[in-house]
């Protein structure tokens, strides 16, 4: 899934088993980023702007996001141990940075469950960077504007050929 749709196929991800792989892809606020961060797209700016998103509870957190019962990261580890894989854009409005520390927060989950983590360790992946890119969790952005390029296409074809299995060489 892509933008608002991205944060559709997460919680698709997240709640339905079937799906082997999911690749939400610049989900933006109320999607991967961790929203305690409070940091670029937010949710008092996410509820007036794009209400119909969201149920109405969400807006109870407009400018009280550390009131929320959880945050992103829980979303994600809702996954596990199936496959994820993050991809952002390198804008800081829609917090690529917290969109990795999501990743790095839910990846002990995967870990618990007997499959690899978040590769990389604790440094923050430069853009086209790949090596935060696991067999079963990973995060990977470029520069560029929000809309969906020809890497972010490659990168999940290719993770996903992975996760079944598919050698295209």
């Amino acid at each position: 899934g892509y933008s608002r749709l991205a944060k559709a196929a997460l919680l698709a991800g997240a709640f339905d088993e079937r799906f082997r792989v999911v690749i939400p892809c610049q989900t933006g606020g109320g999607g991967v980023p961790l929203q305690k961060r409070q940091f670029g797209e937010n949710a008092d700016w996410m509820t007036q702007v794009f209400p119909h998103w969201f149920c109405r509870a969400y807006m109870k957190y407009a400018n009280n996001e550390k009131a929320l019962p959880l945050d992103q990261h829980f979303i994600l580890a809702a996954v596990a141990p199936r496959h994820l894989l993050i991809e952002g854009f390198n804008e800081p409005w829609y917090d690529t940075k917290g969109e990795w520390l999501a990743c790095r927060a839910a990846s002990p989950v995967w870990e618990f469950l007997g499959k690899p983590g978040l590769p990389g360790g604790d440094r923050f992946p430069g853009d086209f960077s790949m090596a935060a890119i696991g067999t079963h969790l990973g995060y990977v952005r470029r520069p560029g504007s929000h809309g969906l390029s020809a890497y972010d296409w490659q990168w999940a074809l290719d993770f996903a050929d992975r996760a079944f299995g598919i050698n295209r060489e």
